[in-house]
């Protein structure tokens, strides 16, 4: 039912001959137009497109997503919603997870952005930082703006997995979030960053100003960047935690579910709602497709 509504708002109407009235086959999604007996499914066009699962199984994890600040595990979901098979569950998640990048492409930062990058992942050596190896290299932007009290808050927040953090990687990143070529005076003004050679060639570029903090110990960086270091604190968490790692290849998907609940967090009671309809509003990957990356 909230399918039905959320997809025909102001009643059915069919696509093939415009007639308003319809049966519902139960329990499917189907509505049968009274008229022309052609059938129109709730769930096409939306994530849930084509599933055997059923669509309580589907609302049940996309709740547990949602609402769960530090993720969820899979195994555990698996066993909560009683699904057989765990690649099932890993799909139903994985797509949830392109909804909630999907969604958030769709904004962009303005202002003042704070960015840095850091590396996920083992390493063969024990060199930190830049000169890490075997790491798959983030970048991390966070707009930041200033309440009446002059005290900092941070606003939307994006996150990449990147080849590496040359200034045209970065400056596509930015042009991307809100540096666009098209537009006369970008949203984003100014960044700021930790000084590296990238950032102040970027900055230039672009004519924004720069703000360039010092990093005398790699321990004042929570301290002079603390929006993007938050992220990255918040995002190690949850692959350590409930997903127990995360593959390279499945990286950046998982950042987007981080980023998605971040940029979220003053919406927890809307966050059940607001997602759904992310599901909704987006279009579905096969399993195929999704496997034949792992």
């Amino acid at each position: 039912q909230w399918l039905f509504h959320t997809r025909w708002p102001n009643g059915f109407h069919c696509t093939r001959c415009g007639h308003d009235t319809s049966t519902q086959m139960s329990p499917r999604t189907l509505s049968t137009c009274s008229k022309s007996a052609s059938q129109a499914s709730s769930t096409s066009g939306t994530l849930f497109h084509k599933t055997k699962t059923p669509l309580l199984k589907w609302f049940w994890l996309i709740f547990r997503m949602a609402t769960s600040k530090t993720g969820v595990s899979i195994a555990e979901m698996q066993r909560e919603v009683e699904i057989k098979d765990y690649k099932t569950i890993w799909v139903m998640a994985d797509k949830i997870r392109k909804a909630m990048a999907d969604r958030d492409a769709q904004y962009t930062l303005a202002g003042l952005v704070e960015i840095d990058e850091s590396f996920y992942g083992p390493s063969t050596s024990h060199t930190r930082g830049r000169g890490a190896e075997n790491k798959a290299k983030l970048i991390i932007a966070v707009s930041v703006w200033t309440d009446e009290d002059g005290e900092e808050k941070p606003g939307f927040a994006h996150a990449f997995v990147a080849d590496d953090a040359s200034a045209e990687t970065i400056g596509s990143i930015l042009q991307r979030l809100g540096v666009p070529d098209d537009e006369i005076t970008p949203l984003i003004n100014a960044i700021r960053s930790d000084g590296w050679q990238s950032y102040q060639a970027v900055a230039k570029g672009f004519g924004l100003v720069h703000h360039r903090v010092i990093l005398s110990d790699p321990k004042d960086a929570m301290k002079l960047l603390p929006w993007t270091h938050q992220l990255i604190a918040n995002a190690k968490s949850v692959f350590s935690g409930p997903h127990r790692g995360v593959s390279a290849k499945h990286l950046q998907s998982y950042l987007s579910e981080v980023c998605y609940r971040f940029n979220r967090r003053f919406w927890h009671r809307q966050a059940f709602h607001r997602l759904l309809t992310a599901c909704v509003s987006t279009t579905t990957v096969t399993r195929n497709e999704l496997l034949a990356h792992t």
